[in-house]
Parts: structure tokens; C-alpha cells; sequence
């Protein structure tokens, strides 16, 4: 594969464009190109691509080699521009070449044209090589200049050292005027300036060191002893440069002032020097400590023997009551389920006994309307109007036992379950009810899920038989940690002052969600709207199920349920 090339013709002349293109590509080029013939064009295809060279034709139809090279310097494009031309003097070469262009051909001599095209790319390449180097060094300088002038520390540069001198200095960074307290310019012209202003106690020291300055291994502390003076502590730091044959030629040091460092060194010995005065002292107390500290041995003693018979007596107190906690819990819920197997006896009682005696009933008035309706004897209208009553009777009875039957749960998720128990409640029932719920609902446990579907059923069976409802609404939603059931009904406003513990159904209610934890609460619809709102709240535990604790209300269910006036209540849910 040739070396690629990417040129821009300025030329009319498309077989002396192929001509062109053709002997670059014979001489290796792989060559990539795009030819255009007015200023309008050429400017484009500068703005639009990346070019390598621009070969423009001298004379144009409206448009002058002089114009189109004119054009590209003003866009600053930094390629070869070679001027190409078929009929071209020395004067318009010359002036082609001093408008800028990199070299100029005649058409009819294009054996020149790859020696010239290599050679003007080449050149180019050196020229931005040069710039990318200028640029580097500028770049270099500026940010050693920024990182000598922004450092805290004294940057020395140091020519031409010798083993009993440092040399002159050629650069000092600004930071020298705030430590050394004279000018920059003074350590620049007087050679030993900086080292006169060296405390007359180190500088013997400092001279000797001098020749290990050369040797690269100096780092060495001393003090300075300012025209106004003030005392200052710096450590010096030197770093030899060596040229092509190892020789050092340059020193490259650091001066930092420790002033700070060597007054918390002199503080820290001091802080030391205390120290270990107090750790004398604590000594001194320690063998005063030492002669009590059989008599709090043996009162230690008392006290731990004192905590083991005093945590013995508190852990079968635990126990005990953790006995205790079990049982209630257990009492509890087998008062519930007392309960709710009343509720079944009930209504199989309606269904079995009270449904088949009213059917007796029934059939008799049936037979009696029909032997009165053949003697056309005038009871027979009161006998139909009296079957039609018992007829509804019935119907009524077939609902209440429906209704008082708890639905078998077959393990089914609790929204699935309450969304049967709705459809069940929409059939059996002359109400509008609905269910939805709000977000995500998470999987609980049986034991949640059946006293909260339990709850729901009798919220449901009260709005129907005391609210006389129409329209009946469930909900569930999940709001920060909690599992919430919501039953709405439009019937008759629930009284303000019957509270969720007056009556033996709302109690029941109540107890299941405390078994769970949770709470409940029953009251009037907010605003215009008649009937009541139930709503059962219940935590959740890790998203799953929710937390069932005891709650001490099992001594009063059961004085609730040994109550003889208070089992109609507790069988009708009211």
C-alpha cells in the first residue's frame, strides 16, 4: 500500500486533473482527491475536509491562481500550496512564490511534479514539527516558570560549579526576596550574596559542604541571618545536571524554610521533656493505686457474684414471661378462630335448618294458594302477596349464609383472594364493588393473609347488611413499609361516637389487626359522601411479611365473648 495523500485541485481542466492524479499514483501515492473550479468551491472543500496539498491551476475562468492562493492564506491553512499552470513567465512565477506558494510546475513538465510534491510535503512536515516542538519548549518554560514562582520553596539554578564553589547563579525563583529578605537581582549579581547572609555560626560549615554540592549528595540545614534581624532555619537541597560526558555543568537547588518546623521540634522536645515528668509522676500514683487495689479486687468480686444471681433470677424471669407472651398469643388466636367457626355455624344453621323450615313453609302456602285459587275463594291474593314475603325471606336467608360461610382460602395470594371475594359479593349481592390496588403488592404470609381477607369480609358483610350500601370499594397499597386495607361504602353514615372496641364485630376486626402488629380504624366518609371507611393498616417486615406480635388485649375478648348478650353481635359482625 502507497502512502496515502489527500489532494485539493483548483483546476477546470479534468483530463489535466487525471493527468496530474495519475502520475503521483505511479510514483506510489495512494492518492485520495477532490477538484473544483471557482473560489466559492474551493473554500468549501477547505472549511469541509482535511488536505494534504492544494495544487492550483495559474489561470482560471474568473478566478487567478493569485486569488485562489490569496483565499487559502487568508483561511491559515498550514499545508503546500504548488501553483500548476500551462503557460507561465519568470515574473508570475516568482511573484506566485512570493505570494506564498510552495513551489510552481508547468503542465507540460510533469516529470517535476512528484520530486516537487515530495518535497513540498516533506517540507510542510518539518515546518509543523518544528512548531510542534517551539510549542513544546514554550510549553515546558511556562510551566516550570509557573512551578518556580508558585512554590513556597527557593528554586537556585547554579552554572558552572567547581568543588570550592557553587558558581554564579543564572535563575533564582521570587520566592527568594520573601525568605532571603533581599532582592532577587542582588543574588543574580553578586555571586556569594546568597552565602554572606548565612548566620556566622554555620557558614564554616556551609563552605566545607560546598564541594558536596558538586557531588550531587548535599542536603544540609542552616540558618539565616536577615538585615532586619529576624532568624530564619532553611534546608538546602542540591541536584547536579551532567552533560553528554558526565560532567557536571549545572546545579539544580532547592532552599526551604523549616522556621515553622524547628519551632514544633523545639515545642515537641519541650511537650517531650513533660511527658516524661508526668510519666514519673503517674508512676508515683500507680504504686499509691497499686496497695488499694486488693481491696477493689475483692469488691469487684462481691459485685460480679451480686450480677451472675441477679442475671439468673432475670433470665427465668424471661422465660417466664416469654411463656406467657406464647400462650396469650396462642389465646388469641384461637378466640379469633372461636369466632370465626360462629360465624360458620351460623350461617350453616341459616342455610340447613332456618332455610329448609322457610322452603317447608313455602310450599305449604304454595299448595294452600293453589287449592284457594281453584274454590276462587278472595284470600288468594293475600296468600301470593305472603308466599311472595317468604319467598324474599328466603332470598335473604340463602345471602345472610353466603355471606356468614367463610370462603376457603386454597392458599391463593391475598389479592387474588379479596378480588374472588368481590366477584362472589357482586353476584350473591344487589352492590356495585370494586377492587384495585395501588403499586406493587408483596407476598405475605398466611397468617396475614387471612385475617386481613377475614377483615375485608366483614368490613364488606356490615356495609351490605347494617350500611345498606350500594357501591362498595377495596383497596390495597404499600406505603413506606406498611401494607394498607381500605373498605369504602356509600350507605348509611357510620355514627361518630362508635368507636372500633364498642361493638363485638369491630372488635373482632380490631383484634385480628393487632395480632398483626397493625392498627384499625373505622369512621365516616370525608366530605359530602354518606357511609363508612375501614382501613387496616399492618407493617411490613423485609418486604415480605409483616410482624404479628402480642398485644395484651385477650383477657377482655374473652370477657367479650363470655358475654350471652354479645354473641347475636359477634355472629352478625355488628
Amino acid at each position: 500500500m502507497g502512502q496515502p495523500l489527500r489532494i485539493l485541485l483548483v483546476e477546470d481542466s479534468e483530463d489535466d486533473a487525471e493527468l496530474m492524479l495519475r502520475e503521483l499514483r505511479r510514483s506510489g501515492y495512494e492518492v485520495t482527491s477532490e477538484r473544483v473550479a471557482t473560489g466559492e468551491s474551493m473554500a468549501n472543500a477547505l472549511e469541509r475536509d482535511k488536505w494534504d496539498l492544494v495544487m492550483c491551476d495559474y489561470v482560471l475562468p474568473g478566478f487567478g491562481g493569485l486569488e485562489a492562493l490569496a483565499l487559502f492564506r487568508r483561511k491559515g491553512f498550514d499545508i503546500p500550496f504548488i501553483v500548476v499552470s500551462g503557460h507561465i513567465g519568470e515574473e508570475i512565477a516568482v511573484a506566485a512564490m512570493q505570494a506564498g506558494a510552495d513551489d510552481y510546475l508547468m503542465k507540460d513538465r510533469l516529470a517535476r511534479l512528484v520530486p516537487a510534491v515530495r518535497q513540498a510535503v516533506q517540507t510542510a512536515e518539518t515546518r509543523r514539527a518544528h512548531q510542534r516542538a517551539n510549542e513544546a519548549l514554550r510549553d515546558s518554560e511556562e510551566r516550570f516558570r509557573q512551578l518556580a514562582e508558585n512554590i513556597g520553596a527557593v528554586f537556585f539554578m547554579f552554572e558552572r560549579p567547581s568543588a570550592d564553589s557553587a558558581g554564579f547563579i543564572s535563575y533564582v525563583s521570587p520566592a527568594f526576596e520573601k525568605i532571603w529578605g533581599m532582592p532577587c537581582e542582588t543574588a543574580i549579581n553578586q555571586e556569594d550574596a546568597w552565602l554572606t547572609a548565612i548566620h556566622p555560626e554555620d557558614q564554616p560549615r556551609m563552605q566545607a559542604g560546598l564541594g558536596k554540592l558538586v557531588q550531587g549528595n548535599f542536603n544540609g540545614e542552616f540558618r539565616l541571618l536577615r538585615k532586619d534581624g529576624t532568624i530564619r532555619w532553611i534546608q538546602l537541597r542540591a541536584f547536579p545536571v551532567r552533560n553528554a560526558e558526565g560532567v557536571v555543568y549545572r546545579l539544580a537547588a532547592l532552599a526551604e524554610d523549616i522556621t515553622q518546623r524547628k519551632i514544633a521540634e523545639e515545642r515537641l522536645a519541650a511537650n517531650a521533656q513533660q511527658l516524661r515528668e508526668m510519666v514519673q509522676e503517674l508512676q508515683a500514683v500507680e504504686e499509691d493505686l497499686r496497695e488499694s487495689n486488693e481491696e477493689l479486687s475483692q469488691a469487684r468480686q462481691k459485685l460480679e457474684k451480686r450480677v451472675q444471681e441477679r442475671t439468673a433470677d432475670l433470665t427465668v424471669a424471661n422465660a417466664q414471661l416469654q411463656r406467657q407472651m406464647n400462650e396469650r398469643k396462642r389465646l388469641e388466636n384461637e378466640l379469633l378462630e372461636i369466632a370465626e367457626n360462629e360465624r360458620r355455624r351460623i350461617g350453616f344453621d341459616l342455610h340447613d335448618d332456618i332455610g329448609q323450615k322457610l322452603m317447608g313453609v313455602s310450599l305449604l302456602l304454595k299448595a294452600t294458594e293453589k287449592k284457594l285459587a281453584q274454590k276462587h275463594s278472595p284470600e288468594v291474593k293475600d296468600t301470593r302477596k305472603v308466599l311472595a314475603l317468604v319467598d324474599t325471606v328466603i332470598n335473604h336467608t340463602h345471602d345472610l349464609a353466603h355471606c356468614f360461610s367463610s370462603m376457603d382460602l386454597q392458599g391463593d395470594d391475598l389479592c387474588s383472594l379479596i378480588k374472588k371475594l368481590v366477584g362472589s359479593v357482586q353476584q350473591t349481592f344487589p352492590v356495585a364493588c370494586r377492587f384495585r390496588t395501588a403499586g406493587p403488592i408483596p407476598t405475605v404470609s398466611g397468617e396475614v393473609t387471612s385475617q386481613l381477607y377475614k377483615i375485608a369480609q366483614e368490613s364488606i358483610s356490615n356495609a351490605i347488611k347494617h350500611g345498606k350500601a350500594k357501591k362498595i370499594f377495596v383497596s390495597l397499597a404499600r406505603q413506606r413499609g406498611k401494607l394498607i386495607l381500605r373498605v369504602k361504602n356509600d350507605g348509611v353514615p357510620f355514627p361518630i361516637e362508635r368507636g372500633p372496641t364498642r361493638r363485638m364485630g369491630l372488635r373482632i376486626m380490631n383484634y385480628r389487626a393487632q395480632t398483626l402488629g397493625g392498627t384499625f380504624d373505622i369512621r365516616p366518609n370525608s366530605g359530602r359522601a354518606a357511609g363508612a371507611l375501614v382501613t387496616c393498616t399492618v407493617p411490613i417486615i423485609n418486604g415480605t411479611k409483616p410482624h404479628a406480635k402480642g398485644n395484651g388485649t385477650q383477657s377482655a375478648l374473652q370477657h367479650d365473648l363470655k358475654k350471652p348478650d354479645l354473641a347475636p353481635a359477634m355472629a352478625s359482625g355488628n
